[in-house]
Parts: C-alpha cells; sequence; structure tokens
C-alpha cells in the first residue's frame, strides 16, 4: 500500500482502537496508535484508563522484544497529536523523540489551543518527518466532551426528549405520559452511560419522579444534576434513596442530608455553575432530559447546547405541553427508525465549525 490508502487504512485500525477506550478515559480524549514496520503492524496501542499511559506508550509497550529495533525506522499511527507537557503522564512527544521514532502520523492536532501543534513542532525540530491529515471530524466525534471543554471551556451539552406525533411532550398534571416505545428507551438509557452526567429541572422530580440511572442495558449511570432555583425538593422524592449523591443547583439555602446542595449567587445563572463543578470534576459531557422549560434555557442560551436527540412517536395527544422550539442553529445530522418511532438528531452549527476548523 502507498500514499492515502495507507495513511486510512492504518488511521482507521488506530480508531478502532481509540474507541475501546472511550468509556474509561473520562475527560481525557480516546486516541489509539498503530506502529507500522514494512507495511507489518508491530504494535498497537489506546489510551486504557483516565490519568494511566497513553496511546503511543503503550502501543510501544505491545512491541516484542525481538522488534524493538524496527522501532527507529516505523511509522507511528497516531489519531490525535501527542500531548507536549507533562501532566497525569509524561510527553507523549518528547518519548517519541528519545524513542528515536523518524516517523509519525497524526489524525488531526490537538484542539487546545494552549498546546495546539506544540507536539508537531517538538517532534519536527528533533528531525521527525510528521505529517497531519484531515480527521478532525471523526476525532470530534469520538471525543466531542474533550473538544468542548478545549475549545468552549465547558462541556458538551446533548438535550433529549420524546415528543407525539402532534407536538408534545406530556400533559400538565398527569405525571409521566408513555411516548417513546421500549426500543427508544433503551436507546436512552445507552445514552445515559455514554455520558458524565445527566440534568433535569425540579419539575420534572416532582411531576415524574424518575430514577435517572442507568437500567436496560449494562452501564454506569452518570451523574444526576438537578436545577432548583425556588429550592422547592424536599429530599423525600424517590431520586435521594438510590444510594446516589445527587448535586442540587438553586439559589436558595437549603440540605439534603447525604447529596450536594450548591447555592448560587442569585447574580449568576444555574447552568454557568453547572457547568463550572462539572469541570472541575473532570466532566465533560452532559445529558439533558427535560423539562420543556429546562430544554428551552439550554437552548435560549449563549451558545450552551451542541446537540439536539429527539423521538417523534406516532401516538397523538391532541394537547399538553408543547416540544421545545428548534433553533435557527441547528443543522440535521442523523435519522433513524427505532421501532415505531423516528429519531431525529440535529447539531449546533456553530458547534461544529468550531470543531472541525482546526
Amino acid at each position: 500500500m502507498q500514499g492515502n490508502k495507507r495513511h486510512q487504512y492504518y488511521m482507521d485500525r488506530a480508531f478502532e482502537l481509540a474507541e475501546l477506550g472511550k468509556p474509561y478515559v473520562r475527560s481525557n480524549p480516546a486516541v489509539g496508535c498503530v506502529i507500522i514496520h514494512k507495511d507489518t503492524i508491530i504494535g498497537e496501542g489506546f489510551h486504557r484508563e483516565f490519568g494511566g499511559p497513553h496511546a503511543e506508550i503503550n502501543a510501544i509497550l505491545s512491541v516484542q522484544s525481538g522488534d524493538i529495533d524496527k522501532l527507529k525506522e516505523a511509522s507511528f499511527y497516531i489519531t490525535l497529536e501527542p500531548c507536549s507537557f507533562v501532566g497525569k503522564t509524561p510527553s507523549c512527544a518528547n518519548h517519541l523523540i528519545e524513542t528515536g521514532v523518524k516517523h509519525v502520523v497524526i489524525g488531526s492536532l490537538d484542539p487546545n489551543p494552549k498546546v495546539r501543534r506544540r507536539g508537531v513542532q517538538m517532534m519536527r525540530e528533533q528531525g521527525v518527518y510528521v505529517e497531519v491529515l484531515n480527521y478532525a471530524q471523526t476525532n470530534a466525534n469520538l471525543n466531542p466532551g474533550f473538544y468542548s471543554a478545549m475549545l468552549h471551556g465547558r462541556p458538551y451539552v446533548t438535550l433529549k426528549w420524546a415528543q407525539s406525533s402532534d407536538g408534545f411532550i406530556g400533559q400538565k398534571g398527569q405525571g409521566s405520559v408513555p411516548i417513546s416505545g421500549q426500543k427508544s428507551r433503551r436507546f436512552t438509557h445507552t445514552w445515559r452511560s455514554e455520558h458524565h452526567a445527566i440534568l433535569v429541572g425540579s419539575n420534572t422530580i416532582l411531576e415524574d419522579n424518575p430514577r435517572l440511572d442507568v437500567r436496560l442495558i449494562e452501564g454506569e449511570s452518570p451523574q444526576v444534576i438537578i436545577l432548583d432555583c425556588r429550592g422547592r425538593l424536599t429530599g423525600n422524592e424517590m431520586i435521594f434513596s438510590l444510594g446516589r449523591e445527587v448535586w442540587i443547583f438553586s439559589y436558595e439555602k437549603k440540605e439534603i442530608k447525604h447529596h450536594r446542595w450548591i447555592t448560587v449567587d442569585s447574580d449568576k445563572k444555574l447552568i454557568i455553575s453547572v457547568f463550572e463543578a462539572m469541570l472541575a470534576e473532570e466532566m465533560n459531557t452532559l445529558f439533558v432530559e427535560g423539562g420543556r422549560q429546562t430544554h428551552q434555557a439550554f437552548l435560549d442560551g449563549p451558545m450552551w447546547w451542541d446537540e439536539l436527540r429527539y423521538f417523534t412517536s406516532k401516538k397523538s395527544l391532541g394537547e399538553g405541553i408543547q416540544a421545545p422550539m428548534l433553533p435557527d442553529d441547528s443543522a440535521p445530522y442523523k435519522t433513524l427508525d427505532v421501532g415505531d418511532d423516528e429519531l431525529i438528531i440535529l447539531r449546533s452549527k456553530q458547534t461544529w465549525q468550531n470543531f472541525i476548523s482546526l
């Protein structure tokens, strides 16, 4: 293989490896690395856990003892620019230089404006031939939370709801009204497991009494966050009895035993406080499930949302609570049939233009 086909073949394999680490790296990016010597893979690795060795190091460690001498003649295919600074682990760019690597192919540059191109520059200054490909879209799809934290200073925000065929998400005073089907609910539980935190407003807690956990699939339940502007929650709601710490953001001073009540100054937006608290705990993906007022608050904010996922059922409600208004900034991304429901995914044009313009 030569040229672009060679690059695509080995970079695709590197991204397959990166996917394996995605559930375990928390706020770090999922990264994969493949080491090639004369069109033979002699090493593979990916970032396996938050705070652990990066993909490049794991790939080098995977090389058989009889192939170690081949590293200086090998090509390294790495999905994302090697880190150039010492953090929880040493600099990967520096490690590649010290190993004597002469050829590195990178999927795309680091989105962090403070270090972008620095790893490439370090290696080139030491005689390493570095090629940078155009895989920014693929990296952003794989690591939206990391990209959002680096470029926007907040978590990646996904809004989800289910609506009837006539555009209603529920009926006032009726509690939780089933709208979507069982397959759609499994999708929702999968999405919950893929996010660091899940957020709802206090209306949803008081009217629907939800669990907000992962039950229909195997996976870890996200951190529960509730916006309770007026301090209406009492601690007797089911969500507080499930053995998981809940974060409540409010303008009122209060306390619920064994849970984290965060009182926010009246001149500050609750949502901004949520973003700050999440990033401080190495969380960078937020799943917003409702209700309508909460969804609309994110949609009306200054770039406070990135992706919309909503199911439309064949069921008609006739009247009820209207679904949120779709923003002008939204662009179609994907449409799927999920059982009897239709899933529509929209993305923020501005967010994704920022992500892929690196």
